[in-house]
């Protein structure tokens, strides 16, 4: 059977039940909770539970292939679904890359339907407040393509915030620009270190931060001898 079309079928029968409620960081990783529930192949009343974590890397500015290479822990298929992922949804990620880590902690299975687990989990995480949670319902061959779907569609939802916030960090601006940029926040900071001395501590951080600490030394010193 033509792969592709595997994907396509595994997909159509996968559903997420509960999404996370925060997105993507833009800086920093995010690490989602899942629970991945399937019925057992020939026994309807019973259905195994996938639990662990993916972890998102934060984004970094877009390197030609997308997807490829991005997934890490989640089975033989992650690259050739990487592929059919860059393919279907690169130009929806114009502008930057993704990373993620599969973490499976544990897999048992359940003696009820799928339906019954399925409530019983998403109440059980309304009760305990796991805000950054997801429930997955999909087929037990190929639930890790399902999972690869699910932190592909987190990305989608992320991604707008994620530009803009790299965005007005200065990202996307030209060396130059960047240049100046980093030179007008340390000018601030040089301003407000002269009227509160707390800032001191934060000015001399950017200063080795950026690299220009050797140029602006005497003036830092300065501001630390009044």
């Amino acid at each position: 059977m033509d792969p592709r079309k595997s994907f396509r079928d595994i997909l159509k029968k996968t559903a997420v039940l509960k999404v996370p409620k925060h997105r993507i960081s833009t800086f920093g990783f995010t690490k989602i909770r899942y629970f991945f529930v399937s019925q057992v192949p020939a026994f309807p009343d019973r259905t195994r539970l996938r639990e662990g974590f993916v972890v998102a890397e934060s984004p970094k500015l877009i390197t030609p292939d997308v997807f490829k290479n991005r997934f890490e822990g989640f089975g033989s298929e992650s690259e050739e679904f990487g592929q059919w992922l860059s393919d279907h949804y690169g130009e929806s990620f114009r502008g930057l890359q993704y990373r993620f880590k599969n973490d499976l902690t544990s897999g048992k299975v359940e003696f009820l339907p799928v339906k019954a687990l399925c409530d019983n989990i998403a109440k059980n995480l309304s009760k305990e407040g796991w805000e950054q949670s997801a429930l997955i319902r999909g087929p037990d061959a190929g639930w890790q393509v399902g999972l690869m779907k699910f932190i592909a569609d987190e990305c989608m939802r992320s991604f707008a915030d994620n530009l803009r916030e790299l965005d007005e960090h200065g990202y996307f601006e030209a060396p130059q620009d960047a240049e100046n940029h980093k030179r007008k926040e340390i000018e601030g900071l040089f301003s407000k270190a002269r009227a509160n001395p707390d800032v001191l501590s934060v000015l001399g951080s950017r200063l080795k931060q950026s690299g220009l600490f050797p140029e602006y030394e005497d003036r830092f010193f300065k501001l630390v001898q009044r």
